[in-house]
């Protein structure tokens, strides 16, 4: 190997040359090359791969986890707010824990809530909700309150009169 630096090759362009202490020092390096036992030279290479080696992410299925439990979470989210929307729109009690004919929402069917509806109707206070219709003609009103009456007098199969 030529390392006179000093004369580069002229092939058209630019000339280079390197500092003069570089190419002193340059001749001063041994020629031969030191011996290195294979077995350090292995342990230096698996060190140097483990350590270079592209930082990868944990997989399942294929898929990078960090992102796979994004999505089961963005997934799961939306599940709740969509069967809580179901819930508050096909049952318009808070807690969904009372009958349909239940109008004072005591937790009982009874002749209170035939007179709660009546009230209601004959005072006018707003429209009445119209799960209020009982009897599913369309409309609340007179017959649904006879409707309430009647489910909250009748007997249970079987028993005494």
């Amino acid at each position: 190997m030529n390392w006179n630096m000093h004369q580069p090759e002229h092939n058209g362009e630019e000339e280079l040359a390197a500092p003069e202490k570089l190419v002193a020092a340059l001749k001063r390096v041994p020629s031969r090359v030191p011996f290195i036992p294979p077995a350090v030279d292995g342990t230096v290479l698996r060190a140097a791969r483990r350590q270079l080696a592209p930082r990868t992410s944990p997989t399942l299925f294929g898929f990078k986890l960090m992102r796979w439990a994004a999505g089961a979470a963005v997934v799961c989210g939306v599940a709740i707010v969509l069967v809580q929307m179901q819930r508050s729109s096909l049952n318009p009690f808070p807690g969904g824990a009372f009958a349909r004919e239940d109008v004072n929402h005591d937790g009982r069917v009874d002749i209170l809530d035939a007179f709660a509806l009546a009230r209601q109707l004959k005072t006018g206070r707003g429209a009445a909700p119209p799960w209020l219709d009982v009897n599913g003609d369309g409309v609340v009103d007179e017959r649904d309150v006879t409707a309430i009456a009647a489910h909250a007098v009748q007997l249970p199969k079987g028993g005494r009169s």
